[in-house]
């Protein structure tokens, strides 16, 4: 080993000399092989060592691999076209988790997140760049930062980098970054679960080089890699040396297919290595397809079977002039019956209507909970009026209603409808005869020629799935339960709904871990809610919405609104029609639940509540939050929550909490942070729906930062996008 380090020290000029040779100008050509093969830490990269290259935007992918003694489960996700991230849990299965009176013979876990970011993509006269780090905060095990290149020759992919912490263990170069500050000599080991790592990045005295070459063979889907390591194993993590042999490390690679990436590698020149990974594109994702849905309705306009408005003669005795000063006409009751089966079959409720004779205009107002996809929903409907509509009508104004609110109001063409669903129009071209314009938040809709009968009553039946990951007591813990739920609408915009909870089976019981918190046991008495309501009754509220003003909305609730809280809550947001910025206030006054989550409480109680602002950053489809304010535990601070949106309807986002309460009252990961990822199950069903699913991940559950599920919130509530672009983001987890 001291060789090798010695061969660093005096030729490290030639590498890097070689390294710029590779990486000139005009030795690429033809078509790029693909390069974006997974490494051992599900980033991509060669085996050990990670490449300037990434995948396609929205390319996510979760595998095992092991390189012992490291067994690994990692989910690894394109967020933006320069940014990868990647989260992974490792298991050293050498070392036990805690003392084996509690945790018995698991394994130690440990759970890392890392990034990387595209500086430059490669060119013709420039290589690919790119910057990244391993297992940012928390204990950073296996922590390590980089600067990579790479360049592309024919079917060869040369890389060259530098590494800090783990990736440049094997040393060799002085850090540069110490010229700037002698700080940047100490690379801190504190090992603390959930620690920020800031004072790692990029630190250390000495840092190393790494890189390798891939070759994409004739054999499809196969090729082969080769690396210099530049981790030296002599200072593994909990006292973990490992035995090298040899510096290089040897593999190949297979994707076979679309979905499936595995390697297999002869590592440290005696340890034989394997992963497999399996593969899809959020962007691209289609999902079932929807042969249970109704017929696309096609146009047949016989004229004697259309339903007609009523004569001149007998207008006078239908007409309803309280709304403007143009004649409002009401259909017949036979054709508002016809329009409304004609809608129901294809899945919309015909809340009201209203005909504009000196205009022959027909506005509809509908709801819809079945098809994710608001142009589709819009096709479907559009065809539904044109064809059932009386010929005296010329145009359509369609509003969605949600919660009682208007949505938008899209007006159009009936003939450059007729013309779009006959085939005889581009759509482009029916585009222009369509305008999307704000909602009437005041219309009074109700008022006109309602369909909707109050009160409603709907039921919704599933099974659910409730997980605790990671703790010391039991790496995985979970329930699965069936989910029963009941929604009584006594308005368009008030309702009561209920969600009760039975146990199938559950493996809690093996949950001991007691919580030590010094602040109020909001959230990590979450064990005790676990084991005593597997059997609960998980929700009953209450909610009423109303406007307040021009672009104004608010809403007031009352009851269970979560398995840990119930009370009182009350939110206003400002939201003007397609703005990318929106500001909300919300306020509760909420009381702890009793463990059996039935109709006890407990003592605790507090006021809690935050202004948020949010921005849509529609041209990277994603959407920052910010929320500043006073959580459950009486603590003071703001959240900062980052939501991404590909075109499948995929959501992924991640969120961070700091408060006045300091790092050692906090407790073991110094902040609350987590991710989630929002899936629409449209994607799984046959039938279309916008039921979606949330997963959320929260690594630690602790008490300092935590918010409160309050009933409905507005911004989702208002988050019905135009059916003429944008993506549907309904659903989002605070």
């Amino acid at each position: 080993m001291a060789v090798f380090r010695l061969m660093i020290r005096q030729y490290w000029r030639w590498a890097l000399a070689f390294g710029c040779a590779v990486l000139s100008p005009g030795i690429s050509a033809g078509q790029a092989p693909q390069f974006d093969i997974l490494n051992d830490y599900g980033e991509v990269g060669l085996l050990q060592t990670p490449t300037a290259r990434v995948s396609e935007e929205g390319e996510f992918a979760v595998g095992v691999s092991t390189v012992r003694p490291y067994n690994q489960l990692q989910f690894s996700l394109q967020v933006l076209d320069r940014l990868e991230a990647v989260f992974r849990y490792t298991e050293v299965s050498n070392r036990l988790y805690g003392p084996e009176s509690f945790s018995g013979d698991q394994s130690y876990k440990d759970r890392s997140v890392d990034a990387k970011f595209v500086l430059l993509h490669e060119g013709p006269h420039w290589p690919s760049l790119a910057v990244g780090a391993r297992d940012m905060g928390g204990t950073g095990l296996f922590s390590g930062e980089y600067l990579v290149a790479n360049r592309r020759w024919y079917d060869w992919d040369f890389s060259l980098g530098i590494g800090w912490g783990r990736l440049g263990a094997r040393g060799g170069l002085d850090n540069p970054l110490s010229e700037i500050s002698d700080e940047f000599s100490d690379r801190s080991t504190d090992g603390t679960p959930g620690n920020s790592g800031f004072d790692r990045l990029f630190r250390g005295d000495e840092i190393g080089l790494f890189g390798g070459v891939r070759w994409s063979s004739p054999w499809s889907g196969l090729s082969f890699v080769a690396e210099w390591d530049g981790n030296d194993y002599e200072s593994e993590a909990l006292d973990n040396d490992q035995d090298i042999s040899f510096p290089i490390n040897l593999g190949l690679n297979w994707r076979p297919n679309r979905i499936v990436d595995t390697s297999l590698g002869w590592e440290r020149g005696s340890i034989l290595t394997a992963r497999v990974s399996f593969r899809t594109n959020f962007n691209e994702a289609q999902g079932v397809p929807k042969f249970l849905d109704p017929p696309m309705p096609q146009l047949r306009r016989p004229q004697d079977q259309l339903p007609d408005f009523p004569d001149k003669a007998q207008r006078s005795a239908d007409t309803d002039t309280t709304l403007g000063s143009a004649e409002i006409e009401t259909l017949r009751p036979g054709t508002t019956m016809h329009l409304h089966q004609a809608m129901a079959e294809q899945g919309f409720g015909l809340q009201a209507y209203s005909y504009q004779a000196d205009t022959g205009t027909l506005t509809v107002w509908y709801a819809q909970s079945r098809y994710r996809s608001q142009a589709e929903a819009f096709g479907r409907l559009s065809r539904v009026l044109a064809q059932r509509a009386p010929p005296e009508v010329s145009n359509f104004t369609l509003i969605e209603v949600y919660l009682g609110f208007e949505a938008y109001r899209v007006n159009l063409v009936r003939s450059e409808v007729e013309r779009l669903a006959l085939g005889h129009a581009a759509p482009e071209e029916a585009e222009r005869a369509i305008r999307v314009s704000g909602p009437d938040l005041f219309s009074h809709w109700q008022q006109q020629g309602g369909t909707q009968d109050y009160p409603g009553l709907s039921f919704s039946s599933g099974p659910g799935w409730r997980q605790h990951v990671g703790g010391p007591d039991g790496f995985y813990l979970f329930q699965l339960w069936w989910k029963l739920g009941a929604s009584l609408s006594l308005a368009p915009n008030w309702s009561i709904s209920t969600q009760v909870g039975a146990n199938i089976y559950n493996n809690f019981d093996k949950l001991e871990l007691q919580s030590d918190s010094v602040l109020p046991h909001v959230r990590s008495d979450i064990a005790e809610y676990l084991k005593q309501g597997e059997n609960n009754l998980v929700r009953l509220e209450t909610n009423y919405f109303f406007p307040v003003g021009e672009s104004w909305y608010g809403r007031v609730s009352a009851g269970l609104f979560e398995e840990m809280y119930g009370g009182i809550a009350g939110e206003v947001l400002y939201r003007p029609f397609q703005s990318p910025l929106a500001l909300g206030l919300d306020l509760a006054r909420v009381r702890k639940r009793d463990y059996d989550q039935r109709l006890d409480f407990l003592d605790y109680q507090v006021t809690t509540g935050h202004l948020t602002a949010y921005y849509d950053m529609r041209a990277i489809d994603t959407l920052v939050q910010f929320s500043y304010g006073r959580y459950l535990a009486g603590d003071w601070g703001g959240t900062l929550n980052i939501a991404h949106f590909f075109d499948s309807g995929v959501s992924v986002g991640a969120f961070a909490t700091k408060t006045n309460v300091s790092a050692d009252d906090f407790g073991e990961g110094s902040f609350d942070k987590g991710f989630y990822v929002n899936i629409p199950m449209d994607l799984f069903f046959a039938r279309s729906t916008r039921r979606r699913a949330p997963i959320l991940f929260r690594p630690l559950t602790r008490d300092g930062g935590q918010m409160v599920r309050d009933g409905i919130r507005l911004y989702g509530a208002t988050e019905t996008v135009p059916p003429l672009g944008g993506k549907a983001r309904s659903g989002l987890i605070r």
